[in-house]
């Protein structure tokens, strides 16, 4: 079995991935449900400060791998419902070369990166309206950087498969559906 794992920053179009998943039968996991549920469970509002600092906080207490270690949970029940594509998993939101390392662990893993320019993402995260989106520049620019410091930079250098997201919706999706239907034909 094999995890894709899916990294950018924020608002780069890492979510788009999940409904190339969904049309291709293959599971989808977002480490971001993790620590957003973690969050909720601690009784903290959905803002970008919150999930952030709960994010930090996991990783303070558990080790650099910790939002990993629930997600490999998950890969593994999914893995034993054997869906149609079972044999390719996707997790969105690899953030840190420990996580990445974590599932190297445990699955042959190949990482694909979504990069859109700072400008482009700070756009899109202004008219997502999810709760933890920014819609202040500085708070965008908080956020990256605390990313950064989980190492994502390192995630999105040792991609295997880059796409590149500032035209149109339909390119980026082009493109990936060819990236997974690759995944898919080689994996078989």
């Amino acid at each position: 079995m094999k995890i894709i794992a899916i990294t950018g920053m924020q608002g780069s179009g890492k979510s788009l991935v999940q409904g190339v998943c969904d049309d291709k039968h293959i599971a989808y996991i977002s480490m971001g449900d993790v620590v957003r549920k973690e969050t909720t469970k601690r009784g903290l509002e959905l803002n970008p400060e919150n999930v952030g600092n709960t994010a930090k906080k996991l990783r303070e207490l558990y080790g650099e791998e910790a939002i990993a270690v629930p997600c490999i949970n998950l890969v593994n029940e999914v893995e034993s419902k054997n869906k149609e594509n079972a044999h390719i998993i996707a997790v969105e939101g690899v953030r840190s070369i420990y996580e990445l390392n974590y599932f190297k662990r445990f699955y042959d893993v190949e990482v694909l990166a979504i990069h859109a320019s700072p400008k482009t993402r700070f756009e899109r995260l202004s008219g997502r309206g999810r709760e933890d989106d920014s819609t202040e520049w500085d708070v965008f620019l908080e956020r990256d950087n605390r990313e950064l410091n989980f190492t994502i930079g390192s995630v999105i250098a040792l991609a295997d498969h880059m796409v590149i997201n500032e035209g149109t919706y339909t390119d980026v999706l082009v493109n990936v559906e060819k990236i997974f239907d690759n995944l898919i034909s080689d994996n078989k």
